[in-house]
């Protein structure tokens, strides 16, 4: 999502395709999200590179527990060695999906990322049920279940994934160029009239542009009511007041002026 979540709900549709591996989900902000779905491929991938990290582990408890033999005693070692096995094999995905929002360290050297199939982050409780479940798609072998499930859904998803209600997508980072030469004229925010240091996230900056770039092509009211959800909070967070009478279209004003004063902030200049 930058990312992919943050703003490719203001692009253009694109082409249908034959195979279409994006996903629309529609906010109950009324604000459309577009995924982009991950395939086997790249989920064997990042299965595989998780095995092998997992493989590196359990080496190195196998050293350990040797090491504590003589001190533990064979039952103890035994003991610690199994439950070692059991927490890598069981815990290893529910432990870095549930603490590292919906990503292991194989999806995300591939780039992808675990989240619920209502577009937002999953809990820790969804990724250990969803890794849980895991043991089903190996069944009967080579995860065989786990791939003909995956084939026969729309988001291609797993036994895990539909039980509980997650899906796997492209953690892509989109970055757009700045380009405020169509805002030049307007004056940016002078620090008297925003009393709180607070700067703005280029994502916020990436969203804010492109609503500007497409709001020609978007329905007046819809524009108008998006440009009150982003102003309003910036409002806020940069101790801004609004005022009703200053200007028609006061929303979309305010944010030429903020897209004006941070993107010149980025490049280092005064405002």
């Amino acid at each position: 999502m930058s990312s992919s979540l943050g703003c490719e709900w203001l692009r253009n549709p694109m082409p249908t395709t034959a195979f279409d591996t994006r996903a629309e989900i529609e906010t109950p902000e009324n604000v459309i999200l577009t995924f982009h779905i991950a395939g086997p491929g790249s989920r064997i991938g990042a299965f595989l590179a998780d095995l092998c990290i997992r493989i590196v582990i359990g080496y190195a408890l196998v050293f350990c527990m040797g090491a504590a033999f003589p001190v533990l005693g064979q039952a103890l070692s035994t003991g610690a060695f199994l439950i070692g096995l059991f927490l890598l094999e069981w815990g290893y995905g529910a432990l870095f999906e549930g603490l590292n929002r919906g990503q292991t360290p194989g999806k995300k050297i591939f780039k992808l990322r675990v989240i619920k199939d209502a577009g937002y982050p999953i809990s820790f409780y969804d990724a250990t049920l969803r890794n849980f479940v895991r043991a089903a798609d190996f069944l009967p072998f080579g995860y065989g279940s786990g791939l003909l499930c995956m084939t026969a859904t729309k988001r291609m998803q797993r036994i895990g994934d539909l039980v509980a209600g997650t899906i796997v997508i492209h953690d892509e980072r989109l970055r757009f160029e700045r380009n405020t030469s169509a805002f030049h004229d307007l004056e940016p925010l002078h620090p008297a009239e925003r009393s709180r240091r607070f700067f703005v996230s280029e994502r916020t900056l990436d969203v804010i542009e492109q609503l500007l770039w497409r709001r020609h092509k978007l329905p007046r009211r819809r524009v108008e009511e998006i440009a009150g959800i982003l102003a309003e909070p910036l409002a806020r967070q940069l101790g801004h007041r609004l005022d009703d009478d200053l200007v028609i279209d006061r929303d979309l004003y305010f944010l030429k002026r903020v897209l004006r004063t941070f993107s010149t902030l980025d490049k280092g200049q005064s405002s």
